[in-house]
């Protein structure tokens, strides 16, 4: 009810603006308005078809208003509502707190604008009621965002998100940064975490005299300020330490178990102590040699030599995606594209080694 008595006072306002427009117009330019309308009564039909316009197009915004605001009403639930209320009434105070010396102002008739014009002086009285309503509602929409945005960061950083668990990353995962594109892509979900001594970690190696130090903490600050720009609604730095544990991996895997939150790591050590405390650990490679193709035995697979082996009578290839292929009887055919067939997969903890022998050589 409240939103079209709103939008009935939008409607208004831009057809009257509109017509006062369409008036304005005539007195100034009579001739021109005549020329321009051939018909009887010119000042009648420039004034119906100003304020059809203005009537159309505000009609068309607050339409589209008030289906927007139903369709974010519906998707929101009861508790991020209850946060929007608390948002728009905190807005619409502190707007009139700041709107009261322009109240003082109008009330006295300062800054009163007096045009030679007396339909467009018309309008000013109606601004003086549309601006401030419009004002209202700028701040109670950026007391509802400020609010929404300031309870989402605090269940970020307590780890109380319930849908989906957040994630912390340690400095491995930060300077891989191969993560960010994961979550760019939407295969890893949740919010990211990285704790402050993370942080002084990255800035530690990045102020090293080792070059590759060095390298290594500037990339991985470099990845920390993409982080943030990309996702500034989901990426928080937390403050959370342990003075009374020394090694960085022992406070990763507290505060994981604190936060009930996942832990991305690319370190092996960081892995297998996680996975102790029954922590779940995310760990690109693991992810990559899943993606892997898998073969069973006796598939035929083309590959290319690329070297010899350990033995003599051995050649390696590779496929697209890095896993090594050793042929038993290759080493004479470096250099050439064969067709091979499958013996026997071995899988590494380095990654998955596909055994082949050669059936045919492809020219």
């Amino acid at each position: 009810m409240i939103f079209q008595i709103l939008k009935s006072i939008l409607i208004l306002a831009g057809t009257i603006t509109g017509v006062s427009i369409a008036y304005s117009l005539i007195d100034k330019y009579p001739q021109a308005v005549n020329e321009l309308i051939p018909w009887e009564n010119p000042h009648f039909i420039l004034a119906g078809l100003l304020g059809f316009i203005g009537y159309l197009i505000c009609s068309m915004i607050g339409r589209g208003l008030n289906e927007w605001l139903e369709k974010r009403i519906e998707e929101t639930n009861v508790y991020n509502l209850t946060w929007s209320a608390l948002g728009f009434t905190l807005g619409t105070i502190v707007a009139n707190l700041l709107f009261i010396p322009v109240y003082i102002l109008m009330f006295k008739g300062v800054g009163k604008f007096d045009l030679q014009d007396q339909y467009l002086n018309s309008l000013i009285s109606m601004f003086y009621l549309v601006f401030p309503v419009l004002f209202n509602l700028l701040f109670a929409y950026l007391g509802v965002k400020i609010l929404l945005r300031y309870k989402k960061y605090q269940n970020m950083a307590k780890g109380e998100e319930v849908k989906v668990s957040s994630k912390i990353l340690d400095s491995s995962a930060i300077v891989d940064g191969r993560f960010a594109d994961l979550f760019k892509l939407g295969f890893i979900e949740g919010n990211i975490l990285v704790p402050n001594f993370i942080v002084n970690e990255l800035m530690f190696l990045a102020n090293s005299n080792d070059l590759n130090k060095k390298n290594r903490g500037q990339k991985g600050l470099e990845t920390i300020e993409k982080l943030k720009k990309s996702f500034p609604d989901n990426f928080v730095i937390i403050n959370n330490d342990y003075e009374d544990i020394n090694e960085v991996n022992g406070k990763l895997v507290k505060l994981s178990t604190e936060l009930k939150a996942s832990l991305i790591t690319q370190d092996f050590n960081t892995k297998k102590l996680a996975e102790l405390e029954n922590i779940k650990v995310l760990n690109l490679n693991d992810l990559s040699n899943a993606l892997k193709p898998i073969f069973v035995s006796g598939e035929d697979v083309e590959i290319q030599i690329v070297k010899r082996g350990k033995e003599p009578y051995q050649g390696v290839g590779f496929m697209s995606d890095g896993t090594m292929v050793v042929i038993e009887d290759g080493g004479d055919h470096v250099g050439e594209v064969v067709k091979t067939k499958v013996n026997n997969i071995l899988q590494t903890g380095a990654g998955r080694i596909v055994f082949c022998r050669i059936g045919e050589k492809k020219d």
